[in-house]
C-alpha cells in the first residue's frame, strides 16, 4: 500500500449509489485514501473508502468539534485545494449540518461553496436556497434567494440575498418577514402581517430586528413605514422607538403618542413619550426608573406648554425612592401637579381622577431585630374643585418615632411594646385660624398570650399618654393640655372540628367562638386639638380593636364585650381554606362618653351585627359577602357582596353590590367571555343608584389571530361632581413585533378582576 501526503485524485462510479464516509481530521489536513493496489476496481465491485488503518492510532486524537464529517453519492478531487462532493451531499462539523446537490469544498479557505437544494441546519436555524457558501469553521454563509426559520423566535422569511456573520445575525437584501403562520417561509408575504424593507438585520443575540427603508404591512395594507425602525424579537429590553399609541379623550381630543425607549444600563430605563393632543398642544413625558443592591425608584415627569384650553403650563411630577442597606432605610415620595384640575383634564381612569390629596414625603429609618426608629416630614399638595371643597390636612415637619417591638419579659410568657412619637403639626396655608403645635404621644403595652390546640386566651394592658404644645388655640384653651389613658382587654377563642362534606368535598370544619373584653375609663379630651384622628367606619374587624378612633389624638371610653364566632371548612386533603363564616357584634355595658365633636353624635347602643363569608364555593365560583345590621331596628346598614364565576382561563364574571345607608348605592357587574374562537367581549359597569349615575363604564371587543389580535375599548367615568371623560382605546397587537395603539391592557387588568388578554388565553389553551 502506497500513502501519500497529498490529496489522491479519485474518481469513483460505482454502479449503484453507494454513500461514502469521509473525515476530514483538522482544517487543511489531506484526506488519506486506503486500496489493495493501484489497479482500478472492477465494475462490478462497489467502491469503498476507508479511513487509513494508522489515523486510528495518533496520539493527539482530532477533537469532535474539528472533524468534518461528509457524505456523499460520489466524491473526487484534483490536489490538496479542491474536494468535490456531488449527489446527496451531506456535510457535517460539530453543530453544523449542509445538505445539498453538488459541493465544492476547500480545506485551504475552509469554505463550501454549493449548488442546487442548499440547506443550511445549525442553532435552531434552517436556511434555504439554490446556491450559497459556508465557512465550515465560522459558520459564516452567503446565499442567493434564500429562505429562513429562526426556530427560537419563530420568525421566518425569503430575501434576494442574505449574510450570516457565523454568531447571531442574519442580514438581508429585499426581504419579507414574518411570525405568522404560512404554508412555507418563502411565502411570508401570505402571512397576516410581515416586514417589507431594502435591508433587514435580525441580531438574535441581541434579541433586536433593524430594518431600513421598511414597512409593515397588515392584512394586505401597509400601516407602518419608517426610513429606519428596531423592534424587539423577544420581550427582552432594548433601546429605540416603540409602537406609537392613539386614542381620543373627550376632553382632550386626539392623542397621538410616539413614544422612544432608553436602555441606559441593565439596572436603569428611560422612556420618552412625546405627544401629540389635537385641542392642547404638544406633551412631552418621560419615566425614568432605576434598580440597584441598595436603591430603587421612578421618577415621572410631564409637561405641556401653553395648554390651548386653559393658557396655561400644565406639569406633573412624581418622585418614588427607596433606598435600603442594613439596618437603614430611607426614602422619598413626592407628587406635585401644576393646577386644581390637572387630574380631571389628563387622567385615563377613574381611580387617578379622583386624586384630591397629594403626598410629598421624606423619610429615614433605622431597624434593629425587636426595635426601630424613623424620622420622616409630610407636607400635602390639596386639589379643590370648584364644585367639591375638602378640609386640607396637617403636614408633619417633622414627625420622629421610637418603637420597641413585642419583646419576651425575661422567662416569662409575657411581652412588652412601647412606642414613641414626637410630631409638629402645621397648619396649612389656606386655614391661618387652625390651631397648629406639637404632640408627643407614648404608649406601652404588655400582654400574655396563652395558646393551645383547644383554646388561646390573651389578657393585656396598655397606657397611652399625650403632650401638646399648642399656638393658636381659642382663648381660654390650654396651651400645653394632655392625657394618661389606661386600657385593660381580654381576648380568648376556643376551637373545635369536625369532618364533614362542603359541596361534595370531604372537609375539616371549626367552630371557633371568641370573646373579648375592653375596658378604658373615660377622660375628657376635649381640650387636645383633632390633628388627625377621625371615626373609623364600624367592621368585623374593628369591633376588636383597643381605640374605636383613628390617629392618636383621642382614647375612646371602653366597657365592653365583643361576642363572635367563626366557622372555616379546610380540603381533608391539602388543608386548603377552602370557605369561611363569621358573625358578631360589640355589646356596651356603659355609654361611650368621649365624642369627637363635628365628626360623630352620641350614642347609647350597641354596635351593629356584623357578618361575613368568604371563600370557593366550587373551583369556579368565589363568594365575598358582608353585611351590617342596625342592632335595635334590624335595618340594613352596610352591605358588600361580590361573586365571581371563572371556569378557565379568559372566561370571567364578576358581580358586586356596595350598599351604606344614604351614602352608597352601588352595583358594579364587569367580566370578559369569548364571544366564538376569534372574538371576546370585555367590559365593566359600576353605577351608583343613589345619585343615578354612571360611576365608571368600560366596553370593549377582542379578536384574536394566531400572530396579532386587535381591541377596541371605550371607557366613561366621573373625574369629579358633574363632570365626566369618554376615551375610545385602539391597540392593534402584532406578536414578535410590538403594538400599535394605546394599550388597554393595564385597564382591563385594573377595572376587570381576572382579566386576562384573549391572545395569551387563546394561546395558553
Amino acid at each position: 500500500m502506497k500513502k501519500s501526503k497529498k490529496l489522491l485524485q479519485v474518481h469513483l462510479v460505482p454502479t449503484r449509489p453507494t454513500a461514502i464516509a469521509f473525515a476530514l481530521f483538522c482544517l487543511g489536513a489531506p484526506a488519506l485514501a486506503q486500496t489493495t493496489n493501484t489497479t482500478p476496481p472492477k465494475a462490478e465491485s462497489p467502491t469503498r473508502l476507508k479511513i487509513d488503518g494508522g489515523l486510528l492510532g495518533v496520539r493527539n486524537p482530532i477533537p469532535e468539534d474539528e472533524a468534518t464529517y461528509i457524505s456523499a453519492d460520489r466524491l473526487y478531487g484534483n490536489s490538496a485545494e479542491e474536494t468535490f462532493l456531488e449527489g446527496n451531499v451531506e456535510v457535517r462539523r460539530n453543530k453544523l449540518k449542509l445538505f445539498s446537490d453538488s459541493i465544492n469544498y476547500s480545506p485551504i479557505t475552509d469554505r463550501a461553496t454549493a449548488k442546487g437544494n442548499l440547506v443550511i441546519e445549525q442553532e435552531g436555524m434552517v436556511l434555504k436556497a439554490p446556491e450559497g457558501s459556508v465557512k465550515l469553521g465560522t459558520g459564516e454563509s452567503e446565499m442567493t434567494k434564500p429562505t429562513f426559520e429562526l426556530k427560537e423566535i419563530n420568525g421566518k422569511g425569503r430575501a434576494d440575498k442574505m449574510q450570516y456573520d457565523g454568531i447571531s445575525t442574519l442580514t438581508l437584501e429585499n426581504p419579507n418577514y414574518t411570525v405568522c403562520e404560512v404554508p412555507n417561509p418563502g411565502a411570508a408575504d401570505q402571512g397576516d402581517w410581515y416586514i417589507t424593507a431594502d435591508s433587514l438585520e435580525i441580531d438574535q443575540a441581541a434579541e433586536v430586528g433593524r430594518a431600513r427603508g421598511a414597512k409593515v404591512v397588515f392584512q394586505d395594507v401597509p400601516i407602518l413605514g419608517a426610513p429606519y425602525f428596531s423592534f424587539p424579537t423577544t420581550d427582552r429590553r432594548k433601546s429605540g422607538f416603540l409602537p406609537p399609541s392613539f386614542g381620543t379623550v373627550s376632553n382632550s381630543g386626539l392623542e397621538i403618542t410616539v413614544p422612544y425607549y432608553l436602555n441606559i444600563a441593565p439596572d436603569k430605563d428611560m422612556t420618552l413619550y412625546p405627544k401629540i393632543i389635537s385641542g392642547r398642544g404638544y406633551q412631552l413625558g418621560t419615566q425614568t426608573r432605576y434598580l440597584t443592591p441598595n436603591n430603587e425608584g421612578e421618577l415621572k415627569y410631564d409637561y405641556l406648554p401653553d395648554d390651548e384650553k386653559t393658557g396655561t403650563d400644565r406639569t406633573a411630577l412624581s418622585l418614588l425612592h427607596k433606598y435600603e442597606k442594613g439596618p437603614f432605610y430611607a426614602g422619598v415620595n413626592f407628587n406635585q401637579v401644576s393646577d386644581d384640575n390637572y387630574f380631571v383634564d389628563f387622567s385615563r381612569t377613574q381611580a387617578v381622577a379622583s386624586q384630591r390629596i397629594l403626598v410629598q414625603e421624606g423619610f429615614f429609618s433605622y431597624r434593629q431585630k425587636n426595635w426601630s426608629a424613623n424620622v420622616r416630614t409630610v407636607a400635602h399638595q390639596t386639589l379643590q374643585l370648584f364644585n367639591d371643597v375638602i378640609a386640607e390636612p396637617y403636614d408633619r415637619l417633622p414627625e420622629a418615632t421610637l418603637e420597641l417591638s413585642p419583646t419576651r419579659i425575661g422567662e416569662a410568657n409575657a411581652f412588652v411594646s412601647v412606642s414613641g412619637q414626637y410630631t409638629d403639626f402645621a397648619r396649612p396655608s389656606s386655614a391661618p385660624a387652625r390651631v397648629e403645635g406639637s404632640r408627643g404621644v407614648t404608649r406601652a403595652r404588655v400582654f400574655m398570650p396563652i395558646q393551645r390546640s383547644e383554646f388561646s386566651f390573651t389578657p393585656a394592658i396598655s397606657v397611652q399618654a399625650t403632650n401638646y404644645d399648642l399656638q393658636g388655640q381659642t382663648p381660654g384653651s390650654p396651651a400645653a393640655p394632655g392625657s394618661v389613658i389606661p386600657t385593660v382587654s381580654l381576648d380568648s377563642t376556643v376551637y373545635f372540628d369536625r369532618k364533614t362534606s362542603f359541596f361534595g368535598r370531604n372537609v375539616n370544619q371549626t367552630l371557633e367562638p371568641r370573646i373579648f373584653y375592653l375596658y378604658t375609663p373615660f377622660k375628657d379630651q376635649s381640650d387636645q386639638p383633632i390633628f388627625d384622628t377621625s371615626v373609623t367606619d364600624q367592621s368585623l374587624t374593628r369591633i376588636f380593636a383597643e381605640n374605636r378612633y383613628s390617629g392618636l389624638d383621642r382614647v375612646g371610653d371602653a366597657n365592653q364585650l365583643t361576642l363572635a364566632v367563626t366557622s372555616r371548612f379546610y380540603d381533608e386533603a391539602t388543608s386548603e381554606e377552602l370557605f369561611s363564616v363569621t358573625g358578631g357584634q360589640r355589646l356596651n355595658l356603659s355609654t361611650p362618653r368621649v365624642i369627637l365633636q363635628g365628626f360623630e353624635a352620641p350614642t347609647t347602643s350597641d354596635s351593629d351585627f356584623f357578618a361575613n363569608a368568604r371563600g370557593r364555593i366550587s373551583q369556579s365560583v368565589f363568594l365575598d359577602a358582608t353585611t351590617q345590621l342596625n342592632a335595635e331596628s334590624g335595618r340594613h346598614e352596610r352591605g358588600n357582596v361580590t361573586v365571581s364565576y371563572a371556569p378557565s382561563l379568559g372566561k370571567q364574571l364578576n358581580l358586586g353590590y356596595r350598599y351604606t345607608r344614604a351614602q352608597i348605592d352601588q352595583f358594579d357587574i364587569s367580566g370578559q367571555w369569548p364571544i366564538s374562537d376569534r372574538w371576546s367581549g370585555v367590559g365593566r359597569l359600576n353605577y351608583s343608584m343613589l345619585d343615578n349615575r354612571l360611576i365608571e363604564g368600560v366596553a370593549g371587543l377582542e379578536y384574536g389571530e394566531g400572530c396579532w389580535a386587535v381591541r377596541v375599548i371605550a371607557q366613561r367615568f366621573a373625574t369629579a361632581p358633574q363632570l365626566e371623560t369618554t376615551s375610545l382605546f385602539v391597540q392593534l397587537e402584532l406578536n414578535g413585533l410590538g403594538r400599535l395603539g394605546s394599550n388597554p391592557a393595564d385597564l382591563l387588568s385594573r377595572k376587570v378582576p381576572g382579566y386576562t388578554p384573549f391572545s395569551s388565553a387563546q394561546s395558553i389553551q
